[in-house]
């Protein structure tokens, strides 16, 4: 076990991003929209929400609207 000193990935991770997947925008998504599977898409690089959240983002709301493509965060969502 390597220390750290902090949370999040290290230098030596940094590069991994690319290649780790994330959850997206499918579609663009209106402010309010309830989040379906349909709107949500998990593709590389890993800049948005890891794969395992989808479970918490499905039925949340969106606070404002969401561009298609938009890597989602959870300041997105309601």
């Amino acid at each position: 076990i390597r220390p750290s000193a902090g949370f999040g990935p290290g230098q030596a991770d940094a590069g991994n991003l690319a290649f780790r997947k994330s959850l997206f925008a499918g579609r663009d998504i209106a402010a309010g929209a309830v989040i379906a599977a349909a709107d949500v898409r998990c593709i590389r690089p890993g800049h948005g929400l890891p794969p395992a959240d989808l479970p918490k983002v499905l039925g949340r709301r969106a606070r404002t609207a969401i561009a298609r493509g938009t890597p989602l965060a959870w300041d997105l969502l309601a």
